[in-house]
This record gives structure tokens, C-alpha cells and sequence, in this order.
């Protein structure tokens, strides 16, 4: 096959797009990686590069979220060309609005949860009538992980913080009446039914309270979310890690915005690093013996922390999903707790590290699942099977 591939300014994005493009080559394929950073004058990876490359016919176009469908010239070349698009979604599609209704006509959708999935067929099904499930992919190690005694770091947290109080600011700004009433509303209920996504939480409060609403006026909801998703997601994460240094134990950080942060000058909390490449944060998470997830609002899905962190020989100690929960056992070869009953961190991070044996076990046990189910290596060959079926 012949690929075209993307880069953006998502330097996470670009470390997906290698692991891609290392295991299209293994298999033999062809690829060519355009630069949407400076699509015109990027040596190597610019549009006068891929007009030379299209010339001779392409099986597909491979990016992540909108990338390769960033606006109508884009839609238009791979229409003109009758390129099959790929899209693999890592972000909630209801952020995407207009952009889920501009699209090539061969166009196929992936998304890392059940729930986008159903969005996407719920009230996008004339623009994405291909979509499917596809589950995050993870990096095998080059190297051996440390051994759990000569890791760093007992717990580990990875990813940003902004405060949540500030998306508050940008609705009261953004939105008036309706619309602002129910994102708040919906904010309210999720901080109590921390099970519910936002589009789930929107579609409750609309269908319990008196608003009569059309999917059309949901749809206008939920693409007006991406702050109160964002919200939420700094809430909780705020209170996970308060959950840790309330109980004296040290917390290691790597992620930016912390600074902001609270309880930043705690004397349990310890930022390692603003910024790192990606690779970088990895070889970090393989020097904890456990790594502390909290999951990005995705209730049906997986996120690629809790795959590298098994990859790695270390603990994923996450809040579940339906998803996680049916191919992950607790206790077995991961660790959960609840975002309802988050003074039990502690005692759960007191049961690990104090019972090593057992950790190692569970550990060896969620590594084996995910090189068997969640490598790059299942990944492209899943995509690879899609466009197959696609093009018949």
C-alpha cells in the first residue's frame, strides 16, 4: 500500500504518527508524511512533495482527529483524488462541530470510546457512516524496564492541569441563557454522577427538566461543551492528587500548568518536568512502580497511559471504564478506584506498595493482555483491515 500520513502541531499526535509509520514499513508498506505545521515550505513534507507523490495512486490518508480533514481544500484534494480518508479520534467528537459535517466522501472514523462511537452515529450518520471502535495503541519498550526496587519513584502522575475555575469564566463569557444554564447544570450533575459523560449528562438534564429538545438543540448543547468537559476533567484531577498528598505520601509530577496548581508548595508534591517529549515521559513512567491515571471523561474507552504504563513494568492505578472493566480485572492486572470514593486512594496505594509480590503479579498479568490486544502492531493492522474492507 501507499499511505499518506500527518504531522501537527500535537507533538503527542507525531509520536503516534511514527509508531505508524514504523509498522507500515515493517510490513512493507510506502509513506509519505505531510508537515500541516508549514504545509508550504516544509523540505520533504510539503504539498509540493505530496502533489508528487499522488501521481502515483494512494490506497490512503492517515491522521489523527481532524488532521487530515482540517478545512474544504484538504476535503476537496482527497475527493479529487478519490483518496480514502482515516481519521483516528483521540478527542471527543462532539469538540469538532462543523468539521463533523465537512468531510471527504470516502471517509472512515475511528474513536478510542463506545460512547463516540454511538455520538457519531447518532447525529452524524449522513457525514461519518463508517465509524468504529478502536482502541489506543502502545509502545513496546526498547530497553528493559528497571526492576520495581531500582525504580525512582513510588507514584507518578503524568498529564497538565488548568484550573477549573477558568473554563467557569469562559462559559459565563462564551454562552447566555439556555445554553449556559445547561452546561452549568451539567457540570453540577457530572460532579455527582461522575459516570456520566457530558453528552450523557446533557441528554439527562434535557430530557428530565422542561426544555422539550430536539436531537438538533442537543446537538447544539453538547458542541457548545468543550469547557465544561475540560471543567470536569480538572476537577476530578485536582481532587485525585489532593486524595495523595493528603495521605503523606510523595507525588512525583510530569505535565505542564502545574504551577497553578493549589497545593503546588506541598511537601509531598514534586514536579519533574513542564515539557518532555513524549518518548521522554514514557522512560519516566517506566521508573515508577506505580502510575496514577485518571481517565479523560471517556466512561466506554482506553487511553494509552494505562497500556505504556503495563508496557513498562509498572501499577496503573486507574479509574475504570465499562470498557477497561471488561478486559481488565481488578486486582488481577490492574488497580482501580472510583471517583466517588476517592478517600480510598490511599489505602489502595498502601495495599501496593506494601504488597510488591502481588503488585508484580498484577502487573505481568496486564502487561501480557496488552501486548496481545493494544500494541502499534494491533493498531495498524486494525486500520489496515479497515481501509481493506473499506476499498472493496
Amino acid at each position: 500500500m501507499r499511505i499518506i500520513l500527518f504531522y501537527s502541531g500535537i507533538e503527542s499526535f507525531n509520536y503516534f504518527t511514527d509508531e505508524i509509520n514504523k509498522e507500515l514499513h515493517n510490513l512493507g508498506h510506502e509513506t509519505f508524511i505531510l508537515d500541516l505545521r508549514d504545509a508550504n515550505n516544509t523540505p520533504g513534507q510539503s504539498l509540493r512533495n505530496l502533489y508528487e507523490y499522488t501521481k502515483t495512486p494512494v490506497d490512503a490518508a492517515i491522521g489523527y482527529d481532524q488532521m487530515p480533514a482540517i478545512g474544504p481544500a484538504y476535503v476537496e484534494l482527497w475527493n479529487e483524488l478519490n483518496i480514502p480518508v482515516i481519521s483516528i479520534f483521540v478527542d471527543p467528537p462532539f469538540r469538532f462541530g462543523k468539521y463533523n459535517r465537512a468531510l471527504p466522501k470516502a471517509y472512515l472514523r475511528f474513536c478510542c470510546d463506545m460512547e463516540h462511537v454511538t455520538w457519531c452515529k447518532r447525529f452524524c450518520s449522513d457525514t461519518i457512516p463508517n465509524v468504529y471502535f478502536l482502541p489506543h495503541g502502545a509502545s513496546v519498550p526498547e530497553n528493559e524496564p528497571p526492576s520495581w526496587e531500582n525504580k525512582k519513584y513510588d507514584i507518578l502522575f503524568s498529564g497538565t492541569y488548568y484550573k477549573p475555575e477558568g473554563y467557569i469564566r469562559t462559559i459565563r463569557e462564551k454562552y447566555s441563557g439556555a445554553v449556559q444554564k445547561i452546561l452549568f447544570d451539567a457540570m453540577d450533575f457530572m460532579k455527582v454522577n461522575p459516570s456520566f459523560s457530558l453528552p450523557a449528562a446533557v441528554d439527562r438534564i434535557l430530557s428530565y427538566a422542561d426544555y422539550n429538545a430536539d436531537d438538533l438543540t442537543r446537538l447544539s448543547v453538547m458542541e457548545s461543551g468543550e469547557e465544561a468537559d475540560w471543567f470536569i476533567r480538572m476537577y476530578y484531577r485536582e481532587k485525585v492528587i489532593d486524595s495523595v498528598l493528603n495521605s503523606g505520601r510523595d507525588l512525583w509530577i510530569v505535565g505542564r500548568g502545574w504551577n497553578n496548581y493549589p497545593k503546588c508548595n506541598h511537601p509531598h508534591f514534586h514536579h519533574i518536568s513542564e515539557r518532555i517529549p513524549f518518548a521522554d515521559s514514557l522512560d519516566i513512567m517506566a521508573d515508577a512502580r506505580i502510575n496514577l491515571n485518571v481517565m479523560p471523561w471517556f466512561k466506554d474507552g482506553t487511553h494509552e497511559r494505562v497500556f505504556n504504563t503495563l508496557l513498562r513494568e509498572s501499577v496503573s492505578l486507574t479509574n475504570p471504564s465499562t470498557y477497561l472493566k471488561e478486559n481488565f480485572k481488578d486486582q488481577e492486572s490492574i488497580y482501580y478506584y472510583e471517583l466517588t470514593e476517592l478517600n480510598h486512594i490511599p489505602d489502595i496505594i498502601e495495599e501496593i506498595l506494601n504488597n510488591p509480590e502481588k503488585a508484580k503479579t498484577v502487573l505481568k498479568n496486564g502487561k501480557s493482555i496488552v501486548l496481545d490486544k493494544y500494541t502499534w502492531k494491533q493498531t495498524v493492522a486494525s486500520i489496515l483491515n479497515a481501509v481493506n474492507a473499506f476499498k472493496q
